[in-house]
């Protein structure tokens, strides 16, 4: 990739206290709620590159300061941008330019700063000194500057012509400006071409003898006769004009700004018979053959394109399609954007995400995401349509399958926890390999709070595994000598059917929840046994009617309910959900569960009579194989909404948990 914007420090500028995005992506997908500051992150950009911004434009006023500052424009708030780029380290035409605004060599780092900051006053007696204005300031007492590398000496005027920063806004009049010569792309290519000066008159001849003709009509000539009068009426004599009918200019130099652009070869279809969503595209594609032609032909080193909220009317195929190819492909390209259409097919390695907080809106990227290409492929491919939505979440459930995804939901509703209002994502991984989505959304990437809920497999399988939950959660310890002590003490637990075993594998369960990993016993339909076998059978039964199906169901169900679990019985039980569809069947039984009052579900399972007694979580541990699910689920209701996930069932002061745990 060439030059491109690497790393962006924001202080005291509307939404931001102090952000700072290292490792920059040069190709960048900016997404947040709105009202977080995408587009106030652009016009930062912009009040450092864009050379289209007068000095005035770089004046600030009082609402441009970060509102949570606690002396304000008028008590001497300074706010600072600072741009460095990168890209350039064998562009000897970039080194040149950037001379002055390098700040490392290895690689090369250029650093451009905007600062808005009050104007000191001089006094001259006793002698020269500098004293700070006594009054509340107002813009007026402030300086704007913008300067290169470490001295504010250093100007970047000659900089913001060479590298070219252009910011298309949303909702643009993409079909006025193309209709309007002086703001149309297409002017600069065709003012560019070397057109032959003898073809330029014979056209321009071949034009004015159309005219002529034209005007033969009788009626054509009536008009032109109507419209001297009224105007010269109008005009008086001293002002008199000739108005006269035409489709061109004659004059040769002029004839360039007739042409048109046509969608079709009969040159009948023009800008004004398309879409607005295709008149933004055509305008995009436009700007950017000329922005490189105009690099092409050495009129500036690098091309820096900003686009805020390009899907607006463009319907989600084109979106993605569209944004596959500009993303990947031609100058350094930022979007800030709603859509998960765009989001599903931009670079794994691509994305901002902007949060709002208490001291001001931060930001994390995935820039540097350490994962393997293959699995920066393999994420690349989970982000479509359904999954891209994880990028726009507050908080994230990572969940093995279907199953899940019915299930996790519907004990939200039925603790009236609304993951939508809170943007809780439950996420399928499709699988058991959760590492690299935790990657994604962990520190090094996206910073998103977020929980893994996992089956136990706990009894041996075919192939003499057992406890393959703990140590799938073991693997994913960002302690990689913790994991494999952890993976060691797994190794040693007793059977199942002994009696130190829930002693001895409770703490190491514990363990990993502590690193939001919540790990259950063996699946998730034994699980929910003992506190939703009810609904399991009602929901089956509600799917089939075979009554020696149903018998197997129902006393698989009291099976997970007893002390010793025979496994026959529970395998029989298993086998007729899967004949069903796990996801099928899931799907029902999440109809029941969202209708049950958890609270009092609860405290009858964990043996609480008295209302005024806390669900904690040694409360919730005493559900037994279901625990996990409520723990996991209590943690993410912290992390997005900094209360407790049956929060509806027990005063917030009553809640054990502490907002620390949110931050697993």
């Amino acid at each position: 990739m060439g030059l491109h914007i690497s790393r962006i420090e924001i202080v005291n500028f509307r939404n931001f206290r102090h952000l700072v995005i290292d490792d920059f992506p040069a190709h960048a997908v900016i997404v947040g709620e709105n009202g977080v500051g995408k587009s106030n992150l652009l016009e930062a950009i912009r009040l450092v590159l864009d050379p289209s911004l007068s000095d005035a434009r770089r004046m600030l006023r009082e609402e441009d300061i970060w509102e949570g500052h606690p002396a304000g424009l008028a008590g001497g708030a300074e706010v600072t941008i600072v741009v460095e780029l990168r890209g350039f380290d064998d562009d000897v035409d970039a080194k040149s330019i950037l001379s002055t605004a390098v700040v490392a060599f290895d690689p090369y780092v250029a650093r451009l700063t905007y600062r808005f900051t009050p104007r000191a006053e001089v006094a001259t007696a006793p002698g020269p000194r500098v004293e700070p204005t006594a009054r509340p300031l107002t813009a007026k007492d402030y300086d704007a500057i913008v300067f290169a590398g470490a001295s504010e000496t250093n100007d970047v005027r000659a900089i913001r012509r060479e590298v070219a920063l252009r910011v298309l806004p949303a909702l643009r009049d993409a079909e006025g400006d193309l209709h309007n010569w002086r703001r149309s792309p297409l002017r600069d290519l065709l003012e560019r071409l070397p057109l032959d000066p003898l073809n330029l008159e014979a056209t321009a001849s071949a034009i004015a003898t159309a005219v002529d003709q034209l005007t033969q009509d009788e009626n054509v000539a009536k008009l032109e006769g109507h419209l001297t009068d009224r105007l010269g009426a109008m005009f008086g004599p001293r002002l008199a004009v000739q108005p006269t009918l035409g489709f061109a200019s004659s004059k040769p130099d002029e004839l360039i700004r007739a042409v048109r652009l046509f969608f079709d070869t009969a040159r009948r279809r023009g800008i004004s018979d398309t879409s607005l969503g295709s008149a933004n595209v055509i305008y995009l594609g436009l700007l950017l053959e000329a922005l490189s032609q105009q690099q092409l032909d050495e009129e500036f080193i690098a091309t820096l394109v900003a686009v805020e909220e390009p899907e607006a009317h463009l319907h989600v195929t084109l979106q993605r399609h569209l944004f596959r190819y500009l993303l990947r492909t031609g100058p350094s390209l930022i979007l800030t954007t709603h859509s998960p259409h765009i989001a599903a097919v931009a670079p794994v390695r691509s994305f901002i995400v902007l949060r709002a907080g208490e001291n001001g809106t931060t930001g994390a990227t995935t820039s540097a995401l350490p994962v393997s290409s293959e699995e920066a492929a393999d994420l690349e491919r989970y982000l479509d349509i359904s999954r891209a939505e994880i990028l726009f979440a507050s908080a994230v459930v990572l969940v093995e399958g279907l199953a899940e995804l019915y299930i996790l939901p519907a004990l939200a509703e039925a603790a009236g926890f609304d993951l939508d209002s809170y943007g809780t994502v439950v996420a399928s991984v499709h699988g058991t390999d959760f590492k690299p989505y935790r990657t994604f959304l962990g520190p090094k990437g996206l910073n998103t709070p977020h929980v893994v809920i996992t089956d136990g497999d706990a009894a041996r399988d075919k192939l003499g595994r057992r406890e393959a939950g703990l140590k799938r959660g073991a693997n994913l310890h960002p302690d990689e000598a913790r994991g494999e002590t952890l993976r060691d003490q797994i190794a040693q637990l007793p059977g199942t059917d002994e009696s130190n075993y829930h002693a001895t594998r409770d703490p190491l369960a514990a363990d990993l929840q502590s690193i939001g990993v919540y790990v259950g016993a063996q699946t998730l339909e034994t699980d929910l046994c003992p506190l939703f076998g009810e609904e399991i059978i009602q929901a089956f039964k509600e799917l089939n009617a075979n009554a020696t199906a149903i018998d197997e169901v129902s006393r698989g169900v009291a099976n997970e309910r007893q002390a010793t679990i025979d496994p026959d019985l529970r395998k029989q039980m298993l086998k007729r959900i899967a004949a069903l569809g796990k996801g099928r069947f899931a799907q029902r039984l999440a109809a029941h569960i969202a209708q049950v009052d958890l609270g009092a579900r609860v405290r009858a399972a964990a043996q609480i009579t008295r209302q005024d007694v806390p669900l904690d979580e040694q409360a919730l541990r005493r559900l037994g194989t279901a625990s996990y699910l409520f723990l996991a689920m209590e943690d993410i209701s912290l992390a997005a909404r900094g209360t407790s996930f049956l929060a509806g069932h027990a005063a917030p002061s009553d809640v054990s948990r502490q907002d620390s745990d949110a931050d697993q």
